[in-house]
């Protein structure tokens, strides 16, 4: 892996997680107790899962 793409998969996973505690706090907001958690943790979980599945390909692919 090349020092660009460390860099550029450090980036990605670095906003994706920030967004993810982001939404968290955000989905919390309207509700109390035990279930603002609850809805931190399902918002949180479903933002890293995008995440996962929009993540930039670190695998190399031949240009030929």
């Amino acid at each position: 892996m090349s020092a660009r793409r460390t860099a550029l998969t450090a980036a990605y996973w670095s906003a994706v997680l920030l967004l993810a505690a982001l939404v968290s706090l955000a989905a919390a907001l309207p509700f109390t107790g035990p279930t603002a958690s609850t809805a931190g943790v399902i918002a949180s979980g479903a933002v890293c899962l995008i995440g996962i599945a929009c993540a930039p390909s670190t695998t190399r692919k031949d240009r030929s």
